[in-house]
């Protein structure tokens, strides 16, 4: 598996230098220098932004893992067969051409976790301040090393709700690994269990403070209610999603306005955006990030599918609408066009977490409970701020709530973990999408063995104690 080897400098400033290796083609402990490098809390919170860099990269949220779940979904697509994310839309990944990013970057993002974590109690506390910093940077390094594993777990193991978690998902590695460790991959529902276990551990740790970029307790708050969500833990799903939306009100946060709607969409930082990617005119994933890749006059590789376009314009009052721009017969999305500073796209942040998800999981746990009355409320604090004019009564039903989750989420890289978790079928219907797709790859639900990434060959061979954990139905490839 891939990483970055993590090489820090005390100095007057802190030098990350990166060498794409394979994870388990480690060096020896000594030249690492994880014993040395992390003595104070201001090189914690260095090598913290070296996290948040690697989230940043094209390669994970910049640009896949964000766009990842829309276009192998039947929201969005790739215009051509040539486009960059032309082989996630179309299936067409096997054991031997599969991107090992969103199984290597995740890897990193554990190894680093991991360093701080293994020094952070080590850490001088001098000020009355500095126990609850480091606190936090626990809480910090606890949460972002879960994302990982969540990541890596939904992407290559099939949904929690399909068997009980019963399949192979991610690698749980929650220490810093001796050189020659070789890690075996870990069922999904043991990945959950670890998952909930670091954010559990995370949320106490963390402070409620606001820091661009930056997690903080309702960030992590917000993850565990998607995780337990996920796993079909309705019960602990609204729980904690009540809890994420009452606490961050009281805070501060809250749902923009129907005429704040499409204008916050420029604004970084603002009050409905839990954690998100921060980008700069300067400092972004370039032109390889999702913002250049659904621009129409930038990369022009992520459409909108036809479906989706009429799907919306079922009610022209809703403000969502807005936030899709025609050309021809092409419909793009509008959600990354800038950061408030400037228009171009590249500087647009990336949403990961955002209180309207948070009120969308409480509606969906609530009906599966269910809990009429909460469902109703939830949902409609979504669908109102839509169109004021509307408003959901009687019985909501799951199909509501996934109907609000694909007009609301769009773009923020949902649909297809939507989809299979629910085991709801997949249809892409509509002139939009290309006409070299099969049959398999127009109809498909959670017994497609595609709806899962295969485990990369290089990855395979390097390690033997994943030799025989391949995906199933990729060894026939």
């Amino acid at each position: 598996m891939k990483y970055n080897k993590i090489l820090i400098t005390l100095a007057a400033i802190f030098i990350f230098t990166a060498c794409k290796k394979e994870w388990l083609d480690l060096e020896p402990s000594t030249a690492i220098e994880t014993e040395s490098s992390i003595k104070s809390l201001r090189d914690a919170n260095y090598a913290l932004n070296g996290i948040y860099n690697t989230l940043q990269s094209y390669e994970y949220y910049g640009a896949r893992m964000t766009y990842y779940a829309d276009v192998t979904g039947d929201d969005a697509q790739a215009k051509s067969n040539t486009k960059r994310c032309a082989n996630y839309y179309m299936f067409r990944y096997n054991r031997d051409n599969a991107p090992s990013s969103l199984w290597y970057l995740p890897l990193k993002v554990t190894r680093f976790s991991n360093n701080i974590l293994a020094q952070a109690d080590n850490l001088p506390v001098v000020l009355e301040t500095d126990q609850a910093d480091i606190n936090h940077v626990k809480g910090q390094a606890l949460t972002l090393r879960a994302l990982a594993l969540f990541d890596a777990t939904r992407v290559y193991g099939y949904p929690y709700t399909k068997d009980n978690g019963a399949s192979l998902g991610g690698c749980i590695i929650t220490s810093i690994p001796d050189y020659d460790y070789k890690p075996a991959r870990n069922t999904v529902a043991e990945c959950y269990n670890q998952v909930i276990s670091d954010l559990t551990t995370a949320i106490p740790l963390l402070k409620n403070i606001k820091t661009p970029g930056k997690i903080n307790k309702f960030a992590a708050m917000a993850l565990l209610s998607r995780v337990y969500l996920y796993m079909g833990d309705n019960t602990n799903a609204l729980l904690t999603a009540e809890a994420t939306i009452n606490e961050s009100i009281t805070a501060g946060y809250k749902l923009w306005t129907n005429a704040e709607y499409v204008a916050q969409w420029k604004v970084a930082f603002n009050n409905e955006s839990l954690f998100e990617i921060v980008n700069t005119d300067v400092d972004n994933a370039g032109n390889e990030g999702a913002p250049y890749l659904y621009w129409k006059s930038g990369y022009d590789d992520i459409n909108l599918t036809r479906s989706f376009y009429d799907l919306v314009n079922t009610d022209p009052l809703d403000v969502r609408r807005q936030l899709i721009t025609t050309s021809s017969t092409r419909y793009y999305l509008m959600k990354y066009t800038g950061n408030g500073t400037t228009e171009l796209p590249t500087a647009s942040n990336i949403t990961v977490l955002r209180l309207s998800e948070v009120y969308l999981i409480a509606a969906e746990a609530a009906v599966k409970l269910p809990d009429n009355t909460k469902a109703l409320a939830y949902i409609n604090a979504i669908v109102s701020r839509a169109n004021p004019a509307k408003s959901i009564t009687g019985t909501v039903t799951l199909a509501q709530v996934l109907l609000e989750r694909r007009k609301e989420l769009i773009g923020e890289g949902h649909r297809l973990f939507d989809a299979m978790r629910n085991n709801i079928t997949i249809t892409r219907t509509g002139t939009s999408h290309l006409l070299d797709l099969t049959a398999e790859e127009k109809t498909y639900n959670w017994g497609w063995y595609k709806i899962v990434l295969p485990i990369p060959k290089a990855e395979i061979d390097a390690n033997p104690n994943i030799r025989d954990q391949q995906n199933p139905g990729y060894n026939a490839d």
